[in-house]
């Protein structure tokens, strides 16, 4: 819960400076690659997560290696996570900062789930369909849970339509155990 918080705050304040500074794009490849290099480089994670290294040499290494190849505007943003000892987010800054540049540009991601895998003509109509209800253009992620049983789920942003049969299974059993019998 903490990690999206913080994700959440840090990618906001540096989306609205990139925003204004009209540097998003710029600013979200660089993110994006240095968030994957600081967590899959095992050494280099460990070097700046650290509490026993000192800030100055995480400072010395972000300014050393990326300082001459990045905006001042990220640069600073990272300097900042560092000072604050936030640098454990950055994937998640990363994350954050992405959608709130698809947001920036009508998109929606959407993940739709189902017990079997779909045919790519029922995906594309599913697709039409929510971007017709959103009124926004949907990235779909298409993932298969056969403890669906049947049906489908689709989680659109912070809203979740389930019309699985687990689910259905689930309420009915709720219902059942409700009832009072005399």
């Amino acid at each position: 819960m903490i990690e999206s918080r913080v994700a959440i705050k840090y990618a906001t304040a540096l989306f609205r400076t990139a925003k204004r500074t009209a540097q998003v794009e710029g600013i979200s490849r660089d993110l994006v690659t240095i968030s994957e290099l600081v967590n899959t480089n095992v050494l280099l994670k460990h070097f700046v997560e650290s509490p026993q290294v000192l800030e100055k040499d995480k400072k010395e290494l972000f300014t050393s290696t990326f300082k001459p190849l990045i905006s001042e505007a990220l640069f600073s943003f990272l300097m900042l996570v560092l000072s604050k000892h936030r640098i454990q987010y950055l994937v998640s800054m990363a994350g954050e900062f992405q959608r709130l540049v698809k947001e920036d540009q009508g998109i929606v991601e959407a993940r739709l789930i189902t017990a079997r895998s779909l045919d790519q003509a029922l995906a594309s109509q599913i697709r039409e369909e929510l971007e017709k209800n959103t009124g926004k253009k949907v990235e779909m992620k298409l993932e298969v849970d056969p403890s669906l049983i049947g049906g489908i789920v689709v989680i659109l942003g912070d809203k979740i339509i389930d019309r699985s049969i687990r689910h259905q299974l689930s309420q009915l059993k709720d219902q059942m155990s409700a009832l009072k019998v005399y």
